[in-house]
């Protein structure tokens, strides 16, 4: 009988060793995850993941999270979802078997940094065209005229109030009403601290970003024209006046000014370089100023009547600037003329300088082209045809010219050989000029009739 029992108990021990051998493996962890894979288009991601090897070959779940969210529960080791540009994400994948065994996978990726065109057509509507995906983001009211300004991750748009919006959204970040009875604000302008604009009537408005306090006006008559700015000062000058101010940025005061004869008038923004100011009249002289006391250093006159209209930039030791009819490079010591071009109808737009090329447009009768010149002797490289006038002074980014016409166009053309990359087709003419804004203001590209092209 002690056999017998004997016998028994070794066979219930062997039996719960079993069993136990047997939930061991039902309850085994699927694998080890991997991420082998991060692509992107645009701003939509795809993750590839390994599909873990599970020993009772039970069908795997995974499920994945972002930012502590779940965004799917799927069988398969891939998934495809948008994220916003300019950003980090903490994720999460966690597979699981049908016993509840469970492998996580934590990661981190980096979204892309935006790249993103903005420009406005006559009607007033301000557009956000994604550079990557070559599709627009969003559309919103501005100031027809304006070339626009941005700080962080906002663009700036003077139409009910004094605003900064999201450039990847479209939605109102900040605003300001800095004055009560007029709603436009143009010629805006900031140092990351203050933002600058004139209002309706020409009184420039100093506003603090972080509180949208006003700090300060200042009136001026009838004043429409790009502002400049540099560590201390915000220069001002206007086609309606025959003053180049410099403001005092804290007090809103005049440090200097410097006025013409009563017939002149400043046609042109001011551009800052070093010490120097360099900026064109109406009557054809063009004049070095020192900054700090608006002393005159030079002036060279081009002729009575022969109006700079084109904003000034610099290459290497020249001043790249002209009148309605010719482009001059000027060298930067004396103002004396290196080279001249002239082309077959009138200029209306500023220069912008890259990789030793001037991309400038200029119009006649209606018809328009945008031209590439050698910077160093003024030697034309490449034309093409616009399909109209054009007053929106060219950026270029990567290679590519950036710009539009009154025939309602948009243009990217490529800045080495002149051929077009690709058109836009407005329902109104773009007579404003362009701005490129990479991530969070991380690159801004102006053209060269914005301030802070400077």
């Amino acid at each position: 009988m002690k056999k017998i029992i004997l016998y028994f108990i070794m066979l219930i021990i062997c039996s719960c060793s079993k069993n136990d051998d047997d939930i061991s493996l039902v309850n085994s962890n699927p694998g080890e995850l991997k991420l082998e894979e991060i692509s992107f288009q645009g701003n939509v991601v795809t993750l590839n993941w390994n599909d873990v090897i599970d020993l009772d070959e039970d069908i795997i779940y995974y499920s994945l999270y972002i930012n502590s969210i779940l965004i799917e529960k799927t069988t398969l080791s891939t998934s495809t979802l948008p994220l916003e540009y300019n950003n980090k994400y903490d994720g999460k994948i966690i597979a699981t078997d049908k016993n509840g065994g469970v492998s996580e996978l934590d990661f981190s990726i980096e979204s892309p940094k935006s790249k993103i065109l903005f420009f406005s057509d006559v009607s007033g509507k301000l557009i956000a065209h994604d550079l990557i995906t070559n599709k627009t983001l969003w559309e919103s009211d501005t100031y027809i005229r304006e070339a626009h300004t941005t700080y962080k991750n906002m663009i700036f748009s003077g139409v009910d109030g004094l605003n900064g919006i999201n450039i990847l959204t479209g939605e109102l970040e900040w605003t300001s009403s800095p004055s009560n009875n007029y709603n436009y604000y143009k010629n805006i302008i900031t140092d990351n601290i203050n933002v600058y604009a004139f209002n309706d009537v020409s009184d420039l408005q100093c506003v603090n970003i972080e509180t949208g306090e006003k700090l300060w006006d200042r009136s001026f008559l009838d004043y429409n024209a790009t502002l400049s700015i540099d560590e201390t000062r915000i220069f001002v000058s206007s086609r309606n006046d025959d003053h180049l101010f410099a403001i005092n940025k804290v007090t809103g005061g005049t440090d200097w000014s410097l006025s013409l004869d009563a017939s002149n008038k400043f046609y042109t923004n001011p551009l800052i370089n070093n010490d120097n100011i360099y900026i064109g009249d109406s009557y054809g002289v063009f004049y070095a100023i020192n900054r700090n006391n608006g002393n005159k250093i030079w002036t060279i006159d081009l002729g009575r009547y022969n109006t700079f209209i084109v904003s000034p930039t610099i290459f290497e030791n020249t001043i790249i600037t002209g009148t309605y009819n010719t482009l001059y490079s000027l060298h930067e010591n004396n103002g004396s003329i290196k080279w001249t071009y002239s082309p077959e109808g009138t200029i209306q737009t500023s220069p912008f300088i890259y990789n030793n090329s001037i991309y400038i447009g200029y119009s006649n009768n209606g018809t328009a082209e945008l031209i590439c010149l050698n910077a160093e002797n003024g030697n034309l490289k490449w034309k093409y045809d616009l399909s109209s006038n054009t007053t929106t002074s060219p950026i270029v980014y990567e290679d590519t010219v950036y710009m539009g016409d009154w025939g309602n166009n948009f243009y990217a053309i490529n800045s080495n050989t002149g051929e077009l990359e690709w058109k836009i087709q407005r329902a109104n003419s773009i007579i404003s000029s362009p701005t490129i804004v990479i991530g969070n203001s991380d690159t801004v590209i102006y053209p060269s009739s914005h301030g802070l092209k400077n």
